[in-house]
């Protein structure tokens, strides 16, 4: 059976503060934690008013706070933005105060614009010195690590379960190599996910982390009840998705009325047609389809999935029918 994760920007919305938006992601956490989700990530952003996942460690500690037995991850680090050393200190500091509940992402984007890189880079990484940074972070949060000359506390013994973050086959080829578990975003890199989980699959090494590949398919989803909802959600989801491309003109995120929206540009139907990432959606029966159609093709081990819907009530409808379609399938 595929597990199911939920995957979070902590997205804010022009009508709403930003400590609303902080709320709705915990009671999302507290939801999850209630149901069957495995894990609930976050992932590190920076520069946009509508997405608030900057100080990706600092929400991670909230949300596991209140919450109880969900893994509680980033979905991820962007190691050029970070030393070694600091990820090791801070995700060991959050498995010391929650023991058995921390996942790490990694993954080398900056997660922003090129102005805002320039101020927080430390490094920039190609392919051979992304894989080395990854063995360095494992030997710190090894038993080993205490007999080094300078080591992380905490972070030393932890053991924190470390996953490769991509969109590429680049990625791919270093969680194979490794022996790591390998999480690919569908959801904005939707054309290369089945050449990259073939390469991963085809040469992962197993090592004392994990025996067999692991999968993790990043998709964006937005169910409802009925076709006028799932119609209404599909709309809003697109001006998300659009707003997001639209990096000169960086806001929070709008909601606008579908009556008052005006008609799509032929640059942004292209770019639907073309660059929108995997997604599921409309109402039950039609989001069960896409979703064995999905599972037949990519044949995930889990399924992690984000949702831009700022009312809350609907945001928690469509993950639990989200819920409900990947484990009883």
């Amino acid at each position: 059976m595929t597990k199911i994760s939920v995957l979070n920007l902590v997205p804010k919305y022009n009508d709403e503060t930003m400590t609303d938006a902080f709320k709705r992601a915990v009671a999302l956490a507290e939801f999850a934690d209630k149901h069957d989700f495995l894990r609930y990530w976050v992932a590190e952003h920076h520069n946009s008013p509508g997405v608030l996942s900057s100080a990706t460690e600092i929400i991670l500690a909230h949300i596991a706070d209140h919450t109880n037995r969900i893994r509680i991850g980033a979905g991820g680090v962007m190691l050029p933005n970070h030393t070694v050393f600091q990820v090791a200190e801070k995700y060991g500091t959050l498995e010391a105060l929650f023991p058995g509940r921390i996942d790490l992402g990694v993954g080398r984007a900056p997660g922003t614009d090129i102005e805002t890189a320039k101020l927080i880079y430390r490094n920039t990484y190609q392919l051979e010195s992304f894989q080395k940074a990854i063995e360095e972070l494992l030997d710190y949060f090894s038993k080993e690590a205490r007999d080094f000359k300078v080591a992380p506390y905490p972070g030393v013994g932890t053991n924190v379960p470390v996953t490769i973050l991509g969109s590429s086959l680049d990625s791919a080829t270093v969680a194979a190599e490794l022996g790591l578990p390998y999480s690919f975003a569908g959801h904005f890199a939707p054309n290369t996910v089945e050449a990259a989980f073939r390469l991963y699959r085809r040469n992962f090494k197993p090592s004392k982390y994990l025996d067999k590949p692991y999968t993790m398919l990043g998709l964006s989803a937005n169910i409802a009840d009925n076709k006028t909802d799932a119609d209404e959600l599909e709309f809003h989801a697109i001006q998300v998705f659009l707003q997001i491309l639209d990096v000169k003109n960086r806001k929070e995120f709008e909601k606008i009325n579908p009556d008052e929206a005006p008609e799509l540009t032929s640059m942004q139907k292209f770019a639907l047609r073309t660059m929108r990432g995997l997604h599921i959606g409309g109402d039950k029966d039609e989001a069960s389809r896409q979703w064995r159609e999905m599972k037949e093709r990519y044949q995930p081990d889990e399924l992690i999935a984000v949702c831009y819907i700022p009312e809350y009530d609907k945001l928690e409808k469509s993950y639990e029918m989200l819920e409900d379609i990947v484990l009883n399938d």
